[in-house]
């Protein structure tokens, strides 16, 4: 479409002169032309929303009252969501079982009567009585005698070939020691003599004998054992 200006250049554009910049009146007129015009109190026709002031769109349905046409606003659709599934449970382990704590092994000493040993010259008949009495080692030194000693914690009665002071339990690193204390008639370890001052380890089910009928049995306690 073109126009004729004021100043009589021809001008391809329709809205301003391609020469001079000169606005065409006429395309203003037609445009202000097809606008409708403001009506006061004026509704819209399609959804009775009352006009604001010279609004152009309606507030509710976006009604144009200057073109008479309805604005269709496109939503977006939004994808529909996959059901997410739930998230598998943990498998279930067993607890790991608790370690118990080690029992704390007691050593003790039970005195008895050994019948069967042969007498030597001079020995009495064992008493009678052959229970056992049993000493606990719980100290780091404990000394074996005759009874009529003072200073003793485990005392022998009725033995005469036991000294006063015969021999010794003593406490070592990791464990119990045996050493005779220069006793007249001497003291064996599981049937071996011992030697001057020798300390020798003890374990359990060792057998200590001295004097004439007089035994010693090394046994391990734990305290649910011992009442």
């Amino acid at each position: 479409m073109s126009f004729i200006c004021l100043r009589g250049h021809h001008s391809i554009s329709d809205d301003y002169c391609d020469v001079c910049g000169a606005k065409n009146r006429n395309v203003m007129q037609r445009f202000m032309s097809n606008l409708r015009p403001v009506t006061p109190g004026q509704t819209c026709p399609h959804c009775d929303e009352p006009r604001l002031g010279s609004d152009r769109y309606c507030a509710r349905c976006a009604y144009d009252f200057e073109t008479g046409e309805r604005l269709e606003l496109a939503m977006p659709r939004q994808a529909a969501r996959a059901p997410v599934a739930p998230a598998p449970a943990p498998p279930a382990f067993p607890a790991d079982p608790v370690p118990a704590a080690p029992e704390q092994v007691v050593f003790v000493l039970a005195l008895s009567v050994d019948g069967s040993r042969p007498n030597e010259a001079g020995c009495p008949r064992p008493p009678a009585d052959s229970s056992e009495h049993v000493f606990i080692l719980d100290r780091p030194s404990m000394v074996i005698g005759r009874d009529d000693a003072p200073g003793l914690q485990i005392p022998i009665h009725g033995d005469p070939y036991v000294s006063r002071h015969h021999a010794e339990i003593i406490q070592l690193d990791d464990g119990w020691g045996l050493r005779d204390l220069g006793s007249t008639n001497g003291t064996k370890l599981n049937g071996v003599a011992l030697a001057g001052s020798e300390v020798k380890p003890l374990a359990a089910d060792d057998v200590i004998e001295l004097g004439c009928f007089s035994k010693l049995t090394v046994r391990a306690r734990t305290h649910r054992e011992w009442p």
